[in-house]
């Protein structure tokens, strides 16, 4: 299915952040969004064929009526396949680099009052 494949691609493009994906209704959208304009209209229509119209909507124009059809399947669509995807998926968590050496221990210019040779300056 296209939307499948849209998305697929989408979501691997870009390394994601858990925040992103916790935060659920704007990825939908952000996602729904870009498949949209990605789509051909043939590719929209097949997607909302079959779907069963409730009630009549006499105020809306076929073409408002099918764009928002189309962005209310595409988020159903893309929640479940965000769902599948994240139950393959692994989290690493940031490690504090235990390695690192702070800024002021290395590199430092010299103290101006004493010299490299202590024994000499103790001496005096």
């Amino acid at each position: 299915m296209i939307v499948k494949d849209i998305i697929k691609e989408k979501l691997r493009e870009k390394k994601w952040t858990f925040g992103e994906i916790a935060n659920v209704t704007n990825t939908v959208n952000e996602l729904a969004e870009y498949a949209y304009d990605t789509m051909t209209a043939k590719e929209k229509l097949d997607l909302i064929w079959k779907i069963e119209i409730m009630e009549p909507l006499p105020d809306y124009e076929f073409g408002s009526f099918f764009g928002i059809t189309v962005m209310e399947q595409l988020r159903i669509e893309i929640a479940i396949i965000i769902k599948e995807e994240l139950s393959d998926a692994t989290v690493m968590f940031k490690e504090d680099n235990k390695n690192e050496v702070s800024k002021t221990s290395v590199g430092g210019k010299p103290h101006t009052k004493r010299t490299a040779n202590e024994k000499n300056n103790s001496e005096e």
